[in-house]
């Protein structure tokens, strides 16, 4: 029986198809810190070489001849391990593949061969083998779902002692600190991504990072985290009241995009549009802001005018699993990611069985966006300015969750972890 790394490279080597050229996918080496003498940033090994590999070993080179039947083609070169290495990082020998000393011998014999570099430190956005095990990653295997499992019951724990600790005063940077916290105390091995907490104003900013701002009474509190669990990394955003509850016009807001984030995790179902989801939420917030009185347009025309990137200014979501963005871009065939809805979608392709993706519509009042004297003239007739004034108080409503794409139903694996 073929093991999982069996699978995947059987796999990946189909994908690649009649290539004769010999491949090499890099992990990467360590980053040094500026200013930092021998200090280095945290090593993080490229997903191909991981998903290959299963291991995390820096400087490490997997190859690929596929003229070689042994082996399916593949060899492993790892650099060795020295006495040094042992005493300061604790490192031991693998026990297995080829020194990385004999690479260079191994290319040698076979010269004249293209050579193409996959994986850290070659940019290699154009190269049709790129794409190609890009396509081979998407579909989740049974391996990889055990691990987001992990990763989401880790993120769970998170966000259960974020609803605990939120009180009046709290600051964003210690909330931070309870949510990370919980994620390692519940088997996390390290965090997907940089915890973004916003209250209030800072709700809006997407990438919010916690800082010394209290929390208030009457804002709300916007939280996107996820916890990683051997590189495969949950990703989930919740918006939450603050103390004293949320007013009236946060509560509607809030019952909008929920309603929307539900009806684009029920659509993610093989062979739609990824830009089809991105719409679906970019519709269902129109239609909702066209009800409060805030836009004068039809939905319909608010997309087609672009209107509603005023408010919902960032993609419906992308693709998630070994790293926070796994394998997302483009489908087969098809060029640069395209504009849509006035923006664009981290994703240009079909959803296809075994995909794991993240879906995320919100709602966000900016000033930036809104007080723009260039916005106000050009959606003069889609927008309300005078209803808008009514609900200008700064501020971002935003609902995620990661959802497996199957051959039936979707599934949330990010259900219980409440809106």
């Amino acid at each position: 029986m073929e093991t999982t790394l069996e699978m995947r490279r059987v796999r990946t080597a189909a994908a690649w198809g009649d290539t004769n050229d010999v491949i090499l996918v890099h992990a990467g080496g360590l980053i040094g810190r500026p200013g930092g003498q021998d200090q280095c940033y945290p090593f993080r090994v490229h997903p191909h070489f991981r998903w290959l590999t299963g291991l995390s070993v820096r400087d490490a080179v997997l190859a690929f001849d596929p003229e070689e039947g042994e082996s399916g083609g593949w060899t492993e070169f790892f650099p060795s391990v020295t006495a040094l290495d042992t005493v300061w990082e604790g490192l031991l020998p693998l026990g297995r593949g080829r020194a990385l000393s004999e690479l260079t011998s191994w290319l040698e014999a076979r010269h004249g061969r293209t050579i193409t570099h996959l994986g850290a430190g070659y940019d290699t956005t154009q190269s049709p083998l790129e794409q190609k095990i890009l396509e081979a990653r998407r579909p989740k295997d049974e391996a990889e779902l055990i691990l987001m499992h992990r990763a989401v019951v880790a993120t769970a724990a998170g966000f259960a002692a974020a609803r605990t600790a939120l009180r009046a005063g709290l600051t964003e940077r210690e909330l931070q600190i309870e949510i990370e916290t919980a994620f390692a105390r519940s088997g996390a091995t390290g965090v997907a991504y940089d915890t973004i907490v916003g209250f209030g104003p800072t709700s809006a900013i997407f990438h919010a990072e916690p800082g010394s701002r209290a929390l208030a009474i009457g804002e709300q509190v916007l939280i996107d985290a996820g916890a990683e669990v051997d590189g495969y990394c949950a990703d989930v955003t919740r918006t939450l009241p603050g103390p004293g509850g949320f007013t009236s016009q946060q509560e509607e807001l809030l019952a909008l995009l929920d309603g929307v984030e539900r009806a684009c995790c029920l659509a993610c179902r093989p062979g739609v549009e990824w830009h089809e989801i991105h719409r679906i939420a970019a519709r269902g917030i129109a239609q909702g802001l066209r009800d409060f009185g805030i836009l004068r347009c039809s939905a319909e025309e608010a997309l087609e005018t672009e209107a509603i990137a005023l408010f919902f200014p960032h993609g419906v979501g992308h693709l998630v699993g070994l790293g926070v963005r796994d394998a997302s871009g483009v489908g087969p065939g098809r060029g640069p990611k395209r504009r849509y809805c006035g923006v664009t979608p981290r994703c240009d392709l079909k959803l296809e069985p075994g995909f794991l993706v993240t879906v995320e519509p919100g709602i966000y009042f900016i000033p930036a966006l809104l007080n723009d004297p260039a916005n106000r003239e050009k959606y003069a007739t889609q927008v309300d300015w005078e209803t808008l004034g009514r609900w200008l108080v700064p501020g971002g409503f935003r609902i995620e969750d990661d959802i497996l794409v199957t051959d039936g139903e979707p599934i949330n694996l990010t259900a219980e972890i409440p809106h």
